[in-house]
């Protein structure tokens, strides 16, 4: 029938529109590994939030610890843990004097708690460059000083680092994966580098931001209640005049998103509701796409071949074959795969969609999010979600220099940090938080 033919034909065109994109995100992602180091870095602070990280905030610190940075400081933030993530900073601070630990005891109204922790670092913090991750980051040499170098060298202000997944399970890495695919497309990274255009970017294990850029905005204070920070930090900063770039972390960053496939499906239930803003109407639109995106194919084939469709069939199963051609070279790049992983394409759209819809039903059923143990009410997370629609795209920086004319970092090094200067305790309460802009 011509039915099937036609959409047979707009499955196949849209995942050969994808695959277009994917190209191009792909190809504007530069490997971390590839680029030099920054030759006179700046001082640099990491600001890392732990909340119950006992399982591997170790490893993070000391893989960070190990950056051969001159002018290194790590800020770890214990926020709340009820665990032994505190006194495993505070045994790592005694030994290294670039390590100061700030125990959060009580969470201001008004904030999310990671969202805070990420305020109080970076306001203690006092290097020329922030780096904002998570306790559960791993890093290897180097990766910090090409960061600062490829920044630097196109004058940018903020640089996101996509990590390696740590998925050792088949499914969990296909899921991941997957996840990491769509959600790549929608940050057309490709377009970064041009004026006014509506990308951006902003990933949690990695975003490199310029101080004076990162207090420009107001800090974290604008996302206190925003659920997607990392995001949305990339949202504020580039559209606030910010240029902004993205780099693969291939070899040199790693993260174990959740240990374990069900964990990891689980996991995304938190926050996938407000990746729509808190918008029923989006998040049913967007549940609908993800899943036509992996079974449409499969469905259109099946009924074109038991009705002897045999081009519709064919389409169809050529848009199944881009799609987990695309997906499984996801897999091969993200985590390592053997591109098997793209096999389980329908699976992982309908898992997407399905947790999306999940998410949605569970914010609206409980009127909130409960994170880490903190329940958040929706209402108040709604008057709180930073919103696109809020910050004109015109605003948005494009390069001041093109990849291949930039030169070395223009400024001097900064003076290492005096051995006195770090490796202590503090406490940071809510009457310690300090005020949002002025």
């Amino acid at each position: 029938m011509a039915a099937l033919t036609c959409l047979a034909a707009l499955a196949l065109a849209g995942w050969l529109g994808v695959a277009w994109l994917a190209w191009r995100a792909d190809h504007a992602l530069p490997d971390l590994h590839d680029l030099p180091p920054d030759p006179s870095p700046p001082s640099v602070s990491v600001v890392v939030p732990c909340r119950d990280e006992a399982r591997g905030v170790e490893a993070t610190i000391r893989s960070l610890l190990a950056q051969d940075l001159p002018a290194l400081e790590v800020v770890a933030v214990d926020d709340r843990s009820t665990d032994a993530t505190g006194a495993i900073l505070d045994r790592l601070a005694a030994s290294d004097p670039r390590l100061t630990v700030l125990h959060v005891t009580a969470l201001p109204a008004g904030w999310l708690g990671k969202n805070h922790a990420l305020e109080a670092g970076g306001r203690r913090a006092r290097g020329q460059w922030l780096l904002f991750t998570d306790g559960d980051v791993l890093f290897r040499a180097g990766a910090l000083a090409r960061a600062l170098g490829h920044a630097r060298a196109l004058g940018l202000g903020h640089l996101a680092a996509a990590p390696r997944f740590i998925a050792p399970g088949f499914l969990e890495r296909a899921f991941v994966t997957g996840f990491g695919a769509f959600a790549s497309l929608a940050f057309r990274v490709h377009r970064l580098g041009a004026t006014g255009s509506s990308a951006f970017v902003g990933i949690g294990a990695f975003n490199l931001v310029r101080r004076s850029d990162w207090e420009r905005i107001g800090g974290h204070w604008r996302l206190r209640l925003e659920v997607i920070d990392d995001v949305k930090l990339g949202l504020v900063l580039r559209r606030s005049g910010v240029p902004q770039g993205a780099v693969s972390g291939g070899q040199l960053i790693a993260v174990r998103w959740q240990h374990g496939f069900w964990p990891s499906v689980l996991g995304l239930v938190k926050n996938a509701f407000a990746g729509t803003e808190y918008r029923p109407w989006l998040a049913a639109l967007a549940a609908l796409g993800l899943a036509l995106a992996g079974l449409g194919p499969l469905a259109l084939g099946l009924v074109s071949l038991a009705q002897g469709q045999w081009l519709a069939a064919a389409m169809a199963g050529g848009a199944l074959l881009v799609g987990v051609g695309i997906h499984g070279g996801a897999a091969r790049r993200l985590a390592g795969g053997s591109g098997l992983e793209g096999l389980a394409l329908p699976l992982t759209s309908a898992l997407l969609a399905g947790v999306l819809l999940g998410s949605t039903a569970a914010v609206l059923w409980r009127g909130g999010v409960v994170w880490r143990g903190t329940r958040y009410p929706l209402a108040e997370l709604r008057r709180g979600c930073v919103r696109a629609e809020d910050w004109p795209r015109q605003a948005a920086a494009g390069w001041p220099e093109r990849p291949g004319r930039a030169g070395s970092p223009p400024s001097a090094p900064a003076p290492p940090i005096r051995p006195g200067q770090g490796g202590h305790r503090a406490s940071a309460g809510a009457e310690g938080h300090p005020r949002g802009p002025t």
